[in-house]
């Protein structure tokens, strides 16, 4: 009986999986940004577990107008940015110099780093996956920040 149960618990995976599976999604459901209509808004990293480092400080990312701006816990950068097949292009950021503390300084470094090396984009819901580096060794989570609503 056990036996029996587990191959149809396999077997529901499976064609759950394969009926899920249109194509371009992700294992887990994500699916590619197509355009940077779908950015716009507030982003704040709530999934460090594989960044170059864990968090310091708080990383946030605003995308208006044709641009990114970005908090990376020590300083702030911005600069244009496109989507293009469901990568981020932001190839000339700008920055504040101000010094931090080692620990922020190196989050800054690598935010940085992951914004400039045109990382791959991933939607689910409210979150937002950036995969950079070498075989996308690197990958930090995001979570859209509610949209405040104009009172009249």
């Amino acid at each position: 009986m056990v036996g029996g149960v587990v191959a149809l618990a396999v077997l529901g995976a499976v064609a759950a999986s394969v009926a899920g599976g249109r194509g371009e999604d992700s294992a887990n459901g994500s699916v590619p940004v197509r355009d940077l209509d779908e950015l716009a808004g507030a982003w704040v990293a709530v999934n460090d577990t594989t960044t170059p480092a864990p968090l310091e400080g708080t990383v946030r990312l605003v995308f208006e107008g044709g641009r990114v701006f970005a908090e990376t816990g020590c300083n702030a950068a911005n600069g244009p940015v496109a989507v293009v097949d469901s990568v981020l292009v932001a190839d000339a950021l700008v920055s504040t110099r101000r010094a931090c503390a080692p620990a922020l300084m190196a989050q800054e470094q690598w935010v940085v780093d992951m914004l400039t090396s045109r990382p791959r984009l991933e939607r689910s819901g409210p979150y937002l996956a950036l995969h950079w580096g070498e075989g996308e060794r690197w990958w930090l989570g995001l979570e859209e920040q509610a949209r405040s609503i104009p009172t009249s």
